[in-house]
């Protein structure tokens, strides 16, 4: 059955697209990060800002329907936005009894610096793009390179694929604090069959208490458990596991990859030729340091 929905991807080449495809994730998060100071932004705050940075007419019913998000949570959105002075709301011409939602003279540079950012970063991208679109073996040639679009199109689109992909785990893989990073956490958990707590620390960018909260949340949700002695060499060393059901929902995402290849070649093709020399100069190529 697997193999079936997997549409005959092999499991090395599933493994292989999760992590590039990881990897990606990652280092777009913290392109927007920077640009708009979130810390490891999830997927719908992401499309709801990038919403406004469109120009067209937005209102929270607008952002909430676009982004996945619910109003509550739209609302404190709007609210730290709005304390950070990137945005203005008021009652829409149109309908009065909606609200919109603008970007003010300080949010458009903050947009301006996140559309440079997202340009640099996607033609950054070109090769791990690349390695993602052929790893996923579409079964039909891919179309030819399209003009570029708005970056911030492209992230729309981007993100949408990776919400898919998210949706497609159990919901308490997206319940809590930092659920992005768990997430990030459960698959390098998962791929690597075992990990040290130190050695996730990097990867997620936060501190040893920040990756001790983030196991403990896996831990309570029942993904991951901890396990001593499985060192030689360190017999108090803790190695965390992920458990069945942690496996089941890194697995999830390899089964929505695996039914949603054909649009991801599409789409990482596409990323893969963002402006592109037509002389064929290589690429920018992305800092070294940069990392899940």
């Amino acid at each position: 059955m697997k193999a079936e929905e997997n549409e005959n991807m092999d499991v090395n080449a599933l493994n292989r697209a999760m992590d590039l495809l990881g990897q990606f994730s990652d280092r777009l998060t913290h392109v927007f990060d920077d640009a708009f100071g979130t810390k490891w932004a999830e997927i719908e705050d992401i499309l709801a800002i990038a919403e406004l940075l469109t120009g067209r007419f937005v209102t929270t019913r607008i952002l909430a329907d676009n982004s996945g998000l619910d109003r509550r949570a739209i609302s404190r959105m709007i609210a730290r936005l709005r304390s950070e002075g990137l945005v203005t709301t008021r009652p829409s011409e149109a309908d009065r009894r909606a609200v919109e939602v603008v970007l003010t003279g300080r949010g458009e540079q903050h947009a301006g610096v996140l559309r440079t950012s997202l340009d640099s970063f996607f033609r950054a991208s070109s090769q791990i793009a690349s390695q993602i679109s052929e790893g996923l073996q579409p079964s039909s040639p891919l179309p030819p390179p399209t003009t570029p679009v708005d970056p911030v199109d492209l992230l729309q689109r981007v993100c949408k694929a990776g919400a898919a992909l998210v949706n497609t785990m159990p919901s308490a893989a997206s319940e809590g604090q930092l659920a992005a990073r768990q997430r990030a956490a459960l698959v390098q958990i998962v791929s690597q069959g075992g990990v040290r707590p130190n050695d996730l620390s990097p990867a997620l960018g936060v501190s040893r208490a920040g990756v001790a909260y983030i196991v403990d949340q896996l831990s309570a949700k029942g993904f991951v458990s901890r396990r001593r002695g499985a060192v030689p060499e360190d017999r108090r060393a803790v190695v965390l596991e992920a458990t069945t059901e942690g496996i089941d929902a890194v697995q999830a995402v390899m089964d929505g990859i695996g039914r949603q290849r054909e649009s991801l070649a599409i789409l990482f093709a596409e990323v893969a030729n963002w402006h592109q020399p037509a002389n064929g100069a290589a690429p920018p190529r992305l800092p070294e340091n940069v990392s899940g």
